[in-house]
């Protein structure tokens, strides 16, 4: 199997990586979720806004705070989705359908969605590194004399 890390180099570009996706993904809460969510939920997107802004990514807790949002968000997009049908009786449909449907987002579901996508990158690339260090030290006490 191959890696697909294979140096320190790229360790460090995918961490320095996730410095601007926290910062797109401060600005999608600031501007996307906040006016959008419960207040609970608000509270914790604000608290999570707070550390993106600190650049604190790295902290113990972001990828359960990031993990939580996520999921609230999630919940909402799929509450703001609902199927436009369409229909077609004309002669000339010569399908065995006279209808269809098309899934849609209402504009406030379709805000949460793109601000869920930059959080959910934030996630899987702050998760990887977070792993790969992991694996690194997990390396180095089995390489070290016992």
């Amino acid at each position: 199997m191959e890696m697909p890390f294979k140096s320190a180099n790229e360790i460090t570009a995918m961490a320095a990586s996730c410095f601007p996706l926290a910062r797109a993904a401060a600005t999608g809460i600031e501007q996307d979720v906040l006016e959008l969510v419960a207040p609970k939920a608000k509270r914790e997107a604000k608290a999570l806004l707070a550390v993106l802004r600190r650049g604190a990514i790295f902290e113990k807790g972001v990828l359960a705070m990031l993990h939580g949002l996520v999921s609230v968000l999630d919940v909402q997009v799929l509450e703001g989705t609902y199927v436009e049908t369409h229909y077609d009786h004309s002669p000339e449909n010569v399908s065995e359908e006279t209808s269809w449907g098309k899934e849609r987002l209402t504009p406030e579901a379709d805000r949460l969605a793109n601000a869920v996508a930059v959080l959910f990158e934030l996630y899987a690339t702050l998760a990887a590194v977070h792993d790969i260090l992991k694996a690194e030290k997990a390396l180095e006490a089995l390489r070290s004399p016992a």
